[in-house]
């Protein structure tokens, strides 16, 4: 197995969090302007979803190949309300009835992303397990959303011990919401 390291980001890693959620949200090719604003103007926030006190870097190298941003549901609601406004503020995009995706209660596995010249070292799997004790360590069942889509995803997900909870309607879309119990 390949020599992979976990850390803590911090904020000089705002670029490579930004552009890990653009590949968890399977954005494809998105415009470097656009990761370098979500870089400064949200992921580089500590009052944000996606900010390096909620991320952890999986490095090769010493060079970051996958991120996971995971938290604890408590402060889900007034992360989100300023994630929000800030993407409608300098990305002009709104997600209209979305439901929310984590709660009091529950520690939250929000995006995941491994490098593709990395993807089949176990790097995912052993960031989720990583997020996954960090949630336990707090005493909390661990959640997360999937596509119903991604049959390879929910069955990496089913193996770690997940299991259906309920449908959920965010970014404009149906997904599964998945529970671990602690």
């Amino acid at each position: 197995m390949e020599k992979i390291t976990f850390r803590q980001a911090i904020a000089e890693d705002a670029l490579f969090i930004s552009e890990g959620f653009h590949m968890a949200m399977l954005i494809s090719n998105p415009p470097k302007e656009r990761i370098a604003l979500f870089a400064e103007k949200i992921c580089s926030r500590n009052d944000v979803l996606y900010s390096a006190q909620n991320t952890i870097l999986a490095e090769k190298d010493g060079k970051p190949v996958g991120m996971i941003t995971s938290y604890d549901g408590k402060n889900y609601s007034a992360f989100r309300k300023t994630t929000m406004a800030l993407v409608k503020e300098h990305l002009g995009i709104e997600f209209p009835g979305m439901e929310d995706e984590a709660a009091e209660g529950e520690y939250y596995l929000d995006s995941l992303a491994v490098l593709p010249e990395c993807r089949g070292l176990k790097v995912g799997t052993r960031l989720l397990k990583e997020a996954i004790s960090r949630g336990h360590a707090l005493g909390l069942p661990v959640t997360l959303v999937v596509d119903p889509a991604n049959p390879k995803a929910r069955k990496l997900y089913e193996s770690l011990g997940f299991s259906f909870l309920r449908k959920i309607f965010i970014f404009g879309h149906h997904y599964d919401k998945m529970i671990l119990r602690a």
